[in-house]
């Protein structure tokens, strides 16, 4: 026998199919939230955690803080990891003053590293650069000795970026060092005490436009004030320093011999410093 139902058992149909699947998902098995820690982020999700808080420690200057959220990611080294990500910013083509920010907080902490690990004297050598007698003989007077003390350490923790005297030109000259493995422009900036000073602004030049601009303080294994150019033997560059006005020309790598007088391309370096 025939019915005509129509098509209302469908509605009713997909009614009760709502239903119960509302059910299952609130009642028999709803679904629950975990936050996830830090460490068990994707590795461009870390590169965003690290720099929302190297943006926040320039803003608050609050190193502990900073040193404290950098734990939760796990990094072995945390200022390796922000140095090595600052270059992987600039090598992709990215903002220079987020890089120039990862860096600073990079060197900070490097900075705060050394002063809670200073150098060991042997006996009698730290109460010998302390005395009030030999204060100026090892002391603040003397910028060419490399003793310090714990206090002059300390001191040399490196602030957030601000205005800066002008850098004075040191030495610029060529190097054979067949030990680098390639030729490099390389630029150390100091502070009047000889401490590295991150997040220089240096920029490469063939004639009139810039090639490639980059910062101190992005290898803080080589010093926080270090920075460095792999040159092409043959062209002759310009390093200028835009913060303060500074320009080095003629830059070229020279020709080198080694005891084998077999020969090689080598460096150049320059030193730049407060006066």
């Amino acid at each position: 026998m025939d019915q005509n139902r129509g098509n209302w058992y469908l509605l009713t149909g997909l009614i009760l199919g709502l239903l119960m699947g509302i059910v299952y998902s609130w009642v028999i098995s709803p679904i629950s939230q975990v936050d996830t820690h830090p460490s068990l982020l994707r590795t461009d999700y870390k590169d965003i955690y690290r720099l929302l808080i190297s943006r926040a420690y320039q803003a608050n200057n609050n190193l502990p803080r900073a040193e404290a959220r950098l734990n939760l990611i796990g990094d072995d080294e945390p200022a390796l990891a922000l140095a090595a990500q600052a270059q992987r910013f600039l090598a992709e083509g990215g903002d220079h003053e987020m890089a120039v920010i990862l860096a600073n907080l990079s060197a900070a902490l490097q900075s705060r590293e050394a002063a809670e690990n200073p150098p060991v004297h042997p006996t009698g050598t730290a109460a010998a650069t302390d005395s009030p007698e030999n204060t100026e003989e090892n002391g603040e007077n003397n910028p060419d000795n490399p003793a310090t003390s714990t206090q002059e350490l300390v001191s040399s923790q490196t602030p957030p970026p601000t205005e800066s005297p002008p850098f004075i030109l040191q030495e610029s000259l060529p190097i054979c060092d067949p030990t680098l493995g390639e030729s490099l422009v390389q630029i150390v900036a100091t502070n009047g005490s000889g401490d590295g000073i991150p997040g220089v602004a240096i920029q490469i030049s063939l004639g009139i436009d810039p090639i490639e601009i980059f910062y101190t303080g992005l290898k803080p294994e080589l010093g926080l004030g270090y920075a460095d150019f792999s040159a092409e033997p043959g062209l002759t560059y310009q390093v200028s320093f835009p913060d303060s006005g500074l320009i080095v020309p003629d830059v070229e790598v020279p020709a080198c011999q080694n005891e084998s007088d077999e020969s090689y391309w080598g460096s150049w370096e320059i030193y730049i410093t407060h006066p």
